[in-house]
Parts: structure tokens; sequence; C-alpha cells
């Protein structure tokens, strides 16, 4: 009886499809890759500029004497500086309001803004504070019930994962308050 040697010239059915499988793995594989690359790129673009609106209000405001950044009050139910909050360019318009936490009659404005064709909206909110380290309210050291104003600059957008938001954080002193 003669074997026969087998040929190995031709490729089988079952070669084609487990390449065509591996093939398909890598490509969708680097799709993935590239979408995700894509997509981390754009956030990253607007998150930059957020970050570049909130350090514009941010340093406007730091560029403004103490007593011209807008809020709707002093503290003591009196208008700001004799100001209408909506003449105050730190503090275009908004609303007041009181919390239990030290912060007294502060102002908050918002504004839609397009950046790079992407949608923002940017909070500016200021608050007097009376910091509890020298007595609060009438039991304040210097008879001074705020003892300074935190200014805080917000900017939302929204992308595919959802709203995301630039947060920056600034305290303004009057001259010789705490002395």
């Amino acid at each position: 009886m003669k074997f026969r040697a087998l040929s190995t010239r031709g490729t089988g059915l079952i070669e084609v499809v487990v390449g065509a499988a591996l093939l398909v793995t890598i490509f969708v594989g680097f799709f993935g890759v590239l979408q995700l690359g894509t997509r981390l790129a754009t956030d990253n673009k607007s998150r930059t500029g957020a970050l570049a609106l909130a350090s514009e209000r941010m340093e406007f405001l730091r560029s403004l004497d103490y007593d011209d950044i807008g809020t709707l009050s002093d503290g003591d139910g009196n208008n700001g500086h004799g100001n209408d909050p909506g003449d105050d360019p730190s503090n275009p318009g908004g609303g007041a309001g009181v919390n239990s936490d030290g912060f007294t009659l502060f102002s908050t404005y918002f504004e839609d803004i397009t950046l790079n064709n992407v949608n923002y909206t940017r909070r500016t909110m200021v608050a007097y504070y009376d910091d509890p380290a020298d007595g609060t309210g009438g039991q304040d050291e210097n008879n001074k019930k705020n003892d300074y104003k935190v200014m805080q600059v917000s900017v939302y957008w929204s992308n595919p994962n959802g709203e995301r938001k630039v947060v920056l954080v600034s305290n303004a002193a009057p001259i010789g308050i705490e002395e």
C-alpha cells in the first residue's frame, strides 16, 4: 500500500477563518484606541478652554480693588458701596442669597460663552466670609463681621460622558483689616 503525501500548497477554510478573525480583532482594537485618543484629545481641548475662561475671569476679579469686587450687599444689608449690582463690572447681574456657613449675601452671575465650538457656562460668585478664627458675628475681635471676600469662578460644559466643570477659588481681603 502506498501513502500519498499531503499537499501543503493550498489554504484550508479553517485557516482562512482564523486569519480573518485575527485581522478583524486587530483592526477593531486599533479603531478603539484611535477613538479613545480622539475623545481624550477633545476632552482635553474642552478642559483647556474652560480653564482659560475661568482664569480670565479670576484674573479680572483679582485686578480690582477690594471695594470694587462685586457683591450685592456689604453684609449689613446695605447695597454694596452705593452701586447697583447691575452696574458693577465684576457682577453684571445675578441674585443674592444667605448661607449659614459664614458666607453672607453673595452675588452670582451666569454667562454663556462659545469657545472653539464648545458651549460653556461661566458662573462667577462673590461672597463675604466671616472667618471663625477671629470670632464670628458680634464676637468678632475686630468688629468686622465680614473678614474677606471669597471669589469662585466655575465653568461648565457638556461632553458625551456628561457635564464637566472647572472651579477656581480665591480670597480677597482689604488692606489692614486683620492687623
